[in-house]
């Protein structure tokens, strides 16, 4: 994985012929760009891997620092959606953990939410090993 710009922009080139999307942002909870390591509504740093499942590929394209949404165990929605405006479109996000409020409300807005404190190249590998787009069902929030 490589972090080289902060260029995440997706093009009509990044659907397949029957119109399916192959293209997805995914947002990894990290305080080092390696580690899954934060609990979402603590998180003040997401990396934005930009996942293409025609060639089973995603490369870090981008890093958003954002506001916590959760300051000392307590959170407002206004700070989830703080967090998710910040993140500008991904269709998943990764995290060390997330609580059941906020992953209910997550969901609610079309975003795939998953546990998985490893590596964050580990958790793409099984992302795209078990085509967890496929399974569930992320909706794009790339499209033009």
């Amino acid at each position: 994985m490589y972090f080289p710009t902060g260029e995440t922009d997706i093009s009509a080139r990044d659907y397949l012929d029957d119109g399916d999307i192959m293209i997805y942002l995914i947002a990894f909870a990290s305080s080092d760009g390696v580690n899954i390591d934060r609990h979402f509504g603590n998180a003040e740093k997401f990396y934005i891997v930009k996942l293409d499942t025609r060639k089973l590929d995603g490369d870090i394209v981008e890093q958003k620092t954002v506001s916590p949404a959760c300051m000392g165990g307590i959170h407002k929605i206004s700070g989830f959606d703080g967090v998710l405006e910040a993140l500008g479109g991904v269709s998943a996000i990764v995290a060390q953990r997330i609580g059941n409020g906020a992953r209910e409300y997550v969901t609610q807005k079309g975003i795939a939410v998953y546990q998985m404190p490893l590596q964050i190249e580990q958790a793409l590998c099984l992302l795209m090993e078990e085509k967890q787009w496929e399974v569930d069902k992320w909706l794009s929030h790339t499209k033009n």
